[in-house]
């Protein structure tokens, strides 16, 4: 019984979950209806929509399509745009450079009419400076300013005086017109004996004949019968004999001298070699002449190495170039370490120098990617005429105030110097006052003045009177020079007639300044700026008679380095150029003191190679030549 219940207890249960299944069935089914009815309504709404997109796709390539036309519109409107926009920039540049044009075209005339240059002074100028050595001794400027040689010797000095004094008052009254007083100078002359020199017809020229006699030759009577004897007169000749000269040349020839060297056996030691030659260096082959033959072609001829080669050659001498310039270099800088500080200590003597620079184009070598192979140096140099002495310095090329202040100013006695207006020399008088509490004088040059209105005198012919005023001052000088006046007799000339002639000049060149309706051009203002803005150097010569009024001195030793760049056109390193700079130094130093270049070479190179130690009598300004000997012959 108890089963039966539990089996229909169970067969309710499962009747009971059999309808809810059938319920959820049904359901089932009308959500499943309910669901195919939405999913027809959404496949008509799809179609409905994909209709819709083919006809926006089909909308949106076309409006793709007008985009891309429009683009390309777009693109073509701002090609035609940028090359408006270029054309415009072009016109303006060309506009710009019009303007800068007519600027520059407006400028050059204001220019030459302010400085009233004509095309024929601007083609004499150019002919001046290109083709003359000199140009203050051209024969443009002597035909206008300088003074006739003949004329002076007729007017002898005190008619240059008086012509001086006529040309003062002149310039004076014209000064006065403007309120300026005439300044009178009082000092005198001191007096001495007045030497009379004696004066040689015009036209007459002596001719002197100097050479070398390396044989003198007895009587030869040959022709003569025997016991034929000389004639014998009363006068002061004495004996009836005269003397004939034949002149004759040596023919260029170099050679070799050979010497065998041995190896020995030396009982009780090592072997030995036989004794070698003397040499000037170990390892250099070259002797003292040809030494002297090489360094007088390249420092005296001015001769390239090229054209020095060539000579050997002609000798039957065949030198590889690296070799030769090698042994040379080796020779000078030999005697650069030995005389250069003895130079420059008996320069460092003195009491007043000359000093300047000079450009010289040096191969560069440091850099390797350098735009340009060569380079503009600089060679320094100082000049003693106290001591008739020069001394040049490289200092690696450069144009520093420190190089002449370290190695010519520095503990030395120079007081007083002259130069040109380079800003260097102007920083070596502050340093020294403010580092070494040194005073020392820079005075002008006025030479370097009297170019400046040369070149001034091809625009404005009114500066003549200013030119002929400096030309008196170098007469003056020229006169005290041919008289072989002291110091104190050639400062009381310049304060005597210098004086009045400087101040004149000063007033002139002041009121031409200050003449604001001259309209003086730009050539004039550069020269009497040049004088006025350093009229105390230009003026220092007025104070000690041992100062030169120019520069000239220490010029004329650059001349033959100028000549030489024209050969040889630069040096291959600053080794080279540090051996060149000295070497012009000997050479300048023994045309001070009269002595033969190449002889001098020669002869302390071969002291130096005989172990002559005594460098000190080596340098020029201490060194005496040897007496040339003479061959007797009977």
């Amino acid at each position: 019984m108890k089963e039966m219940d539990i089996q229909i207890l169970k067969y309710r249960t499962l009747q009971g979950q059999f309808l809810q299944a059938n319920n959820k069935i049904v359901s089932l089914e009308k959500a499943l209806e309910a669901a195919n009815d939405e999913s027809l309504e959404l496949r008509e709404l799809r179609k409905a929509d994909l209709c819709h997109i083919s006809d926006l796709e089909s909308e949106i390539s076309a409006k793709d399509k007008t985009i891309r036309e429009k683009d390309e519109e777009i693109a073509k409107l701002k090609a035609e745009l940028a090359e408006a926009r270029r054309q415009n920039e072009q016109m303006e540049r060309e506009k710009e450079d019009i303007v800068k044009e007519t600027e520059e075209i407006k400028e050059c005339l204001a220019l030459s009419k302010e400085a009233s240059v004509d095309l024929k002074n601007i083609v004499g100028l150019l002919q001046l400076r290109v083709f003359s050595k000199n140009n203050d001794r051209t024969r443009f400027l002597n035909g206008e300013f300088d003074f006739d040689e003949r004329r002076v010797e007729e007017l002898g000095f005190k008619g240059m005086m008086g012509e001086l004094n006529t040309l003062v008052k002149s310039l004076s009254k014209e000064a006065a017109c403007n309120g300026e007083a005439e300044e009178v100078d009082k000092p005198k002359l001191p007096k001495g004996k007045k030497k009379s020199a004696k004066k040689l017809r015009p036209g007459y020229k002596r001719n002197v004949f100097s050479i070398a006699i390396l044989k003198r030759y007895g009587i030869d009577a040959s022709n003569l019968p025997k016991g034929s004897k000389i004639i014998h007169r009363k006068n002061e000749r004495g004996e009836d004999v005269w003397v004939i000269r034949l002149f004759g040349m040596n023919h260029a020839s170099a050679y070799a001298e050979e010497y065998e060297i041995a190896r020995f056996n030396v009982p009780g030691s090592d072997p030995q070699n036989s004794k070698r030659p003397d040499t000037i260096l170990k390892g250099n082959p070259l002797m003292p002449s040809f030494a002297r033959f090489y360094l007088d072609m390249k420092i005296h001829y001015n001769l390239s190495e090229n054209h020095i080669l060539e000579m050997l050659h002609g000798m039957e001498a065949m030198f590889p170039q690296s070799s030769l310039n090698k042994w040379m270099h080796q020779i000078m800088s030999c005697l650069r370490k030995r005389l250069l500080d003895l130079m420059l200590k008996a320069l460092k003597e003195s009491k007043y120098t000359h000093n300047d620079e000079t450009r010289i184009m040096v191969r560069n070598l440091a850099d390797e990617n350098a735009p340009s192979k060569y380079k503009i140096e600089y060679i320094h140099a100082a000049l003693s005429t106290e001591k008739k002495l020069v001394v040049m310095l490289y200092g690696e090329g450069s144009r520093s105030h420190e190089i002449q202040e370290d190695k010519v100013f520095k503990d030395s006695s120079i007081r007083i110097f002259t130069s040109d207006r380079a800003k260097l020399y102007e920083t070596i008088v502050d340093d020294l006052e403010k580092h070494y509490g040194i005073k020392v004088t820079r005075t002008a040059c006025w030479f370097h003045a009297r170019h400046y209105f040369c070149d001034a005198f091809v625009s404005d012919h009114r500066v003549k009177p200013v030119i002929e005023l400096m030309n008196y001052l170098f007469y003056l000088e020229r006169h005290a020079k041919s008289k072989n006046y002291t110091f104190d007799q050639r400062l009381a000339l310049r304060l005597r007639y210098s004086r009045k002639v400087v101040s004149t000049i000063m007033k002139t060149l002041e009121r031409m300044k200050n003449d604001k309706n001259a309209n003086y051009g730009r050539l004039v203002m550069r020269a009497i700026n040049y004088v006025l803005d350093d009229r105390e150097a230009f003026q220092v010569f007025l104070t000690n008679g041992m100062v030169e009024i120019h520069n000239i001195a220490i010029e004329r030793c650059f001349r033959h380095i100028a000549n030489g760049r024209r050969n040889w056109l630069h040096t291959g390193s600053h080794e080279a150029a540090e051996n060149l700079a000295f070497m012009y130094s000997l050479y300048e130093s023994c045309k001070m003191n009269e002595l033969d270049f190449g002889r001098y070479i020669e002869d302390i190179l071969t002291r130096m190679k005989d172990g002559d130690k005594d460098y000190l009598s080596m340098i020029p300004c201490y060194y005496k030549a040897p007496k040339i000997q003479v061959e007797e012959c009977a």
